[in-house]
């Protein structure tokens, strides 16, 4: 890329970080519009996917030889923010020492300016790539993928052969991506006055008894895969109580484990399953477990063909597993599509107060991008 081209994909950026598309409650129709007609200026029709009222997904396409396509997948949502949190303006596409700051610059406005800026290039430069690239940038990724569900049930993969989704990857080539096994961990027991506690069965201790449990006995249970690394544990909420002065007849632990295979989700859940129950016996209460998410384990051959020219398109030679889970959980399960996660920015500054993506890498994502479609 050239400097007046790094300098219109920045802008191009910094435009998508001052939209706010906060999820929830997502409102992703105002930056769907603004890459609509984005698109439409470099002379790139768009389709806009109705999810919800005032929530859309964007679908474009820029026509090959063949109609069978590459689909670049991205979402247009971000995370929820508190704007104290932070030391850098959240909307503003603020760039210091060539980094740019703002609320999705690496999750993931960045890998959306990425591809709307290879589709303008492929465009602008004459260039009619093998097969036709179509643009699938999704709403609704960081709360319940509906958006991307929306696109497998409209039937826009149908013709799809091979799914790149622009997640930040730090350039690393990804072809596989753990499983996510969000669980509810329940103690009922009996409320009664604070002042009489006796009378009552509480459920936090329990519970936090619980959590220490699954935490020890998590460490000596699942083993690390030379591939795929390890199961995950994170304990994301714990509820309980109603007010001070009131025993908590009901206790609530919500884990988050990213599994690396169906026999370790099988693991999960029997681990859950027989602390709770031991706990719940000692303590009188009762306990009841709820999978309440669940997305398995995807995963292509480094050996497939796209995967080869993509390799050989970013100089590199090894692949990757990606510990978080993307569209592609939604999407590959249903339609068996080879696929591969790379991206400009750090999955590591995502979710994180003062977010930012380093310049060059979206630079070299498009590159990138451009030398596997020619």
């Amino acid at each position: 890329m050239n400097n007046a081209e790094k300098k219109e994909i920045t802008d191009l950026l910094r435009s998508l970080i001052q939209i706010k598309s906060v999820n929830p409650p997502g409102n992703e129709n105002q930056i769907a519009n603004f890459i609509s007609k984005y698109l439409l200026k470099n002379n790139i029709h768009s389709e806009l996917v109705p999810l919800e009222e005032g929530r859309s997904s964007v679908v474009a396409k820029i026509k090959g030889e063949e109609e069978r396509n590459i689909t670049f997948c991205g979402h247009i949502d971000t995370v929820r923010v508190k704007e104290e949190d932070w030391t850098k303006p959240i909307f503003k596409g603020l760039i210091e020492d060539e980094k740019m700051y703002g609320i999705g610059a690496s999750d993931m406005k960045g890998g959306v300016a990425a591809v709307l800026y290879t589709a303008v290039l492929l465009k602008r430069r004459g260039i009619v790539p093998k097969k036709t690239v179509q643009l699938a940038l999704t709403a609704d990724e960081e709360w319940e993928y509906k958006g991307a569900k929306s696109l497998v049930d409209g039937g826009y993969f149908e013709r799809t052969d091979f799914l790149i989704i622009t997640e930040p990857s730090n350039l690393q080539i990804s072809t596989g991506e753990k499983g996510e096994v969000w669980v509810k961990a329940k103690f009922f027991g009996k409320s009664a006055h604070g002042s009489t506690p006796e009378v009552g069965v509480n459920t936090v201790i329990p519970g936090s008894e619980f959590v220490v449990n699954i935490t020890e006995r998590y460490e000596k249970i699942f083993e690390v895969d030379p591939f795929w690394g390890k199961t995950s544990i994170n304990m994301g909420q714990f509820h309980g109580g109603v007010q001070v002065n009131i025993v908590p007849n009901y206790s609530e632990i919500q884990l988050d484990f990213r599994v690396i295979s169906e026999e370790d989700k099988e693991k999960v859940m029997e681990l859950i399953r027989k602390t709770g129950e031991e706990i719940a016996k000692k303590y009188k209460v009762r306990f009841a477990e709820e999978i309440f998410n669940y997305h398995s384990p995807i995963f292509t051959n480094s050996d497939n063909p796209y995967v080869k020219k993509f390799l050989q398109a970013a100089g590199a030679k090894e692949v990757i597993v990606t510990k978080y889970c993307t569209d592609g959980a939604t999407i590959i399960p249903e339609k068996k599509i080879p696929f591969i996660i790379f991206g400009p920015g750090d999955i590591a500054r995502a979710h994180q107060n003062d977010e930012y993506i380093e310049l060059e890498s979206l630079y070299r994502a498009v590159d990138t991008f451009i030398k596997f479609l020619t």
